[in-house]
């Protein structure tokens, strides 16, 4: 093993340095391990160990996914995280690592009741009518169970694993540890971003373990998304949500991926395809807020006449009978404001979508959303040049980035989908294997455009299933034109109108002013030119040198065509000049000689 990996690692990491290696030595990346110098780094790169015989790339990565389950929580999370990098792993892994879940046993009833109780200071006989000892779901953060309130409302309650964050924190200082090493001492750890990818895994587990982050979440996204009436959002119950305990209404529907074929007969998924579409769009190009994580364990099928939270339109039309209630705390607010966007609910509205688990989001600057605005306007049109600018806008060079060859790179690979009907373009895997290209071209993008693919790769997905006739790349061309449309007229609103035009009327008034200046000093001819070229004295030397060497050859010359014109009349004068031509020849030589070599040293 690398001594510097020795000196790094403490004796407790070093079984994990093993799991990292053998993970990519026995599931078919060791090439890729070895390609991109981490084996190397790690000291591991002489190390011939046999991988499994397994017969094709999708059982490898089916097995890679599997031992990422066995090593833990926090491994599961990193796949998470691969998953977004295809960068890192070849196609085949990124798919099996899209569906990482966790599969371990079920938290103790006496533990689960010993968490709530804890954080909301009550037992469950009194904060709840009916509590279901039976878990919907079990992951290795956390369990959901389905309970009713005492006012008759189905909520679930979502409770935090005990000493999982104990358990996490060993192999995050690991993971920092091992990343600072790659980062300091190889290539690979500035190429790949290794201390990048630890941040994101922090921040996400941060964000999961603190379910008051999720709430907030929850709250905004129905806020955000309340103009979509075939869209709904579950109310989170704040009285009873805590740092590790979080009760939200129950959401009864069909998870997208089991529709019933006499479902699919009897109703129209399009609508509700197309308005998830839209919904994230907006999330993506204007609210800057969006869900990273849209897989169809998240998105349920919510038929018409199930019991079902209601929405924010549903919500203020009750409040217009008598029901409002003031906002008492920031989450209250969040709801008020929901319910005055929302938009109203459309007639013979029959299938809705629902969307659960707001623990992985991403936010995007304003910059960056401008640039995601741009990026999708350009897929869509297949204008392979305008992406690769704006990922260059976006995006850190590091070593030998060739920008000419990057952008008839993604010209090339845009124009691929020219020849392709808009159904079968998914913008997500484009965008894919846009990201991957810049990597091997050696520009480094912000870790917002990998959620972004992810989120538009789930999202291809899921509308696939939903309606199979449906082309979200028609969407992405239509609500991104309105954006743009959007935008200018803003840009031209009356105000933005006359601010330009004062701006203007201060130039105009100037100019005359300026351009009187201008003409008078042209008429006195006060205007100078200065050229600065930092190069001139070293050139005026080496041609001084030039000048000197010719001056001294013609004299040289001279002196020999004189004294062989001497030699027959006066022998003993001749041989003089021969001798004399002679040695000045000699210390033109000599001296041409040790000035090149010293060139050279320089």
């Amino acid at each position: 093993m690398h001594a510097a990996a020795n000196m790094l690692l403490t004796p407790r990491h070093l079984s994990r340095l093993a799991a990292i290696v053998g993970l990519f030595t026995r599931y078919g990346l060791r090439d890729v391990a070895k390609r991109q110098g981490l084996l190397a780094a790690l000291g591991q790169d002489d190390v011939d160990l046999p991988a499994e015989e397994v017969a094709s790339r999708e059982e490898l990565a089916a097995g890679f996914k599997t031992r990422l389950i066995e090593l833990g929580p926090a491994f599961v999370k990193l796949g998470q995280v691969l998953s977004t990098r295809p960068d890192l792993l070849p196609e085949p892994y990124i798919r099996e690592l899209e569906s990482l879940q966790d599969d371990v046993g079920p938290i103790p009833l006496a533990e689960v009741e010993a968490t709530i109780e804890s954080e909301l200071g009550a037992r469950i006989s009194k904060l709840f009518e009916y509590f279901d000892e039976k878990p919907l779901g079990t992951a290795s953060l956390g369990q959901v169970h389905g309970a009713r309130l005492r006012d008759g409302r189905e909520v679930v309650v979502k409770v935090q694993r005990p000493g999982i964050r104990a358990a996490l924190a060993d192999d995050l200082v690991f993971f920092r540890e091992l990343a600072g090493f790659l980062d300091a001492h190889s290539s690979v750890g500035s190429r790949i971003d290794t201390v990048g990818v630890i941040d994101q895994l922090e921040r996400a587990l941060a964000d999961e373990l603190d379910y008051r982050t999720e709430a907030r979440n929850t709250a905004t996204f129905r806020r955000e998304l309340a103009q979509f009436p075939r869209l709904v959002i579950p109310r989170v119950i704040e009285a009873y949500s805590r740092e590790r305990v979080l009760v939200t209404e129950r959401v009864r529907g069909v998870k997208v991926d089991q529709v019933s074929p006499i479902a699919r007969l009897e109703f129209d998924f399009v609508p509700v395809a197309e308005e998830l579409t839209r919904a994230y769009l907006k999330g993506i190009t204007l609210d800057g807020f969006f869900h990273a994580d849209p897989h169809p364990g998240n998105v349920f099928i919510v038929m018409p006449g199930t019991s079902n939270p209601r929405t924010p339109a549903e919500m203020a039309e009750a409040n217009r009978r008598g029901e409002a209630r003031s906002a008492a705390t920031p989450m209250a607010q969040l709801e008020v404001e929901a319910q005055a966007a929302a938009a109203p609910v459309p007639a013979g509205l029959d299938v809705r979508l629902a969307l659960i688990d707001f623990g992985m989001t991403a936010r995007l600057t304003g910059s960056m959303r401008d640039a995601a605005t741009r990026l999708l306007m350009a897929l869509g049109d297949n204008r392979g040049d305008e992406v690769a600018a704006t990922l260059i806008q976006i995006g850190t060079p590091i070593t030998d980035f060739d920008r000419n060859g990057f952008t008839r790179a993604v010209s090339s690979l845009v124009a691929c989908n020219i020849e392709l009907t808009a159904a079968e373009v998914e913008a997500g895997r484009v965008l894919f294997e846009v990201i991957d290209v810049s990597f091997e071209n050696g520009l480094r993008l912000p870790a917002e455009m990998t959620l972004l693919a992810k989120a538009l790769f789930n999202l291809d997905g899921i509308t696939r299933i939903l309606a199979p006739s449906y082309t979200p790349l028609d969407t992405i061309r239509q609500y991104t034109s309105e954006i743009a449309m959007s935008r200018m007229k803003r840009d031209m609103s009356p105000q933005r109108v006359y601010q330009l035009a004062m701006e203007s009327g201060d130039l105009l008034a100037a100019l005359p002013r300026r351009i009187d200046q201008i003409t008078q000093r042209l008429a006195n001819d006060d205007f100078s030119t200065s050229v600065d070229v930092p190069q001139i004295p070293s050139l005026i030397v080496a041609l001084q040198k030039v000048a000197n060497r010719v001056f001294s050859g013609l004299v040289l010359a001279g002196l020999l065509i004189a004294s062989a014109q001497l030699l027959p009349f006066w022998r003993g004068l001749g041989t003089a000049g021969f001798v004399v031509a002679a040695a000045i020849g000699l210390y033109m030589v000599l001296s041409i000689a040790v000035t090149d070599r010293g060139r050279e040293k320089e």
